[in-house]
């Protein structure tokens, strides 16, 4: 598919070109996969009525360690990370302009020419969970099918760093499927050209959808109920009940392995098959690391603006100034992270 590239001079306006389509980030939402929204949260925020999604602590984190994950995948694979692929752009469908993708990065594979002819795509990720390779999460997988279809693209891969149990990086390829694409922009174009051009609400599809969709109740407003009624009203009540006693025995078990590991940080049992020593349940503080960004721009100005652009960039100073990088950091133990490895 034709596409043309816009490189927007700030992230502002970035943002700003981004709001006039539909990104690869809306993909899987639009599909129904997302475990963060729905395509009527999406729609609600698109249309003004609810506020953005306000960047937390581990989107930050997360793009802080995308340099980290890019130089994994390039060494594990042989890729070549076209650098000037990195930062705020957008590939526009020329036919249908809402169609609009930001990929994380651009590489060549091993061994192919450097020449944007033989370009693939690079997503990165930072989850707290573990990714099967093999079964990547249906939400990832719809943004890169977007973008490669819109880039006219046939392979992708995605890498990833997590957390659980232990700090890990992966990746995995992708090939592009033309079918999966169809639908997919099928369901894209319904939402662009309908929900959003003429201001028609999608279906609620979850609880809090719900909510948003009915807000509020009709004074004196009855329902008759059905048959189906009466019966999920039922089931409804006695999961209640199961949940209950489910979160009870949780919590007491909880309470059981934590007191037993006291002040310590983990349980140990002999493996059943090498007889090591092996983690079966862990409840560590994390340490936490405080950079003092507000302090070291006011000693040290000018150092500290030779790392701004739209804004401080943390990964690339910690890499090269690491004596100031020292100087203005703490570290100290956080909470406790309780989690049981034991299958």
């Amino acid at each position: 598919m034709p596409y043309t590239i816009i490189k927007p001079k700030d992230h502002d306006e970035w943002l700003a070109e981004r709001r006039k389509g539909i990104g690869s980030s809306d993909a899987g939402t639009i599909m129904g996969v997302s475990p963060f929204s729905t395509p009527l949260r999406l729609w609600r925020q698109r249309m003004g009525l609810d506020e953005p999604v306000k960047e937390t602590a581990s989107m930050r984190n997360g793009h802080y360690l995308e340099p980290a994950v890019a130089e994994f995948f390039a060494h594990e694979t042989g890729s070549v990370i076209d650098y000037s692929s990195e930062g705020d752009w957008i590939a526009a469908d020329n036919d249908r302009p809402y169609l609009r993708v930001s990929p994380d990065r651009l590489f060549w594979p091993e061994g192919a020419q450097h020449d944007p002819k033989n370009w693939l795509i690079l997503e990165i990720k930072s989850t707290s969970k573990l990714v099967d390779p093999d079964n990547l999460p249906l939400y990832w997988v719809c943004q890169v099918q977007y973008q490669m279809g819109v880039m006219g693209i046939p392979m992708a891969a995605i890498a990833w760093i997590t957390s659980e149990p232990r700090l890990s990086m992966n990746y995995a390829w992708v090939r592009f499927n033309p079918n999966f694409f169809k639908t997919l922009t099928d369901a894209i174009d319904h939402f662009w050209n309908n929900n959003l051009q003429k201001g028609i609400m999608p279906d609620p599809v979850d609880e809090d959808d719900m909510s948003l969709r009915w807000p509020h109740s009709e004074d004196g407003k009855l329902i008759p109920a059905t048959a189906d009624d009466i019966s999920n009203c039922r089931e409804y009540n006695a999961l209640l009940k199961d949940k209950e006693e489910l979160e009870s025995r949780i919590s007491m078990l909880a309470s059981a392995i934590k007191g037993r590991i006291g002040d310590g940080e983990a349980l140990i049992a002999p493996d059943e098959e090498t007889g090591k020593s092996v983690t079966i349940a862990r409840f560590k503080s994390i340490n936490e690391t405080v950079f003092d960004e507000e302090r070291f721009h006011q000693e040290k100005p000018e150092e500290y603006l030779k790392y701004v652009s739209t804004y401080f960039d943390k990964a690339t100073f910690k890499d090269e100034d690491k004596a100031n990088w020292k100087a203005y950091t703490t570290t100290k133990k956080g909470a406790r992270r309780f989690s049981v490895l034991l299958k």
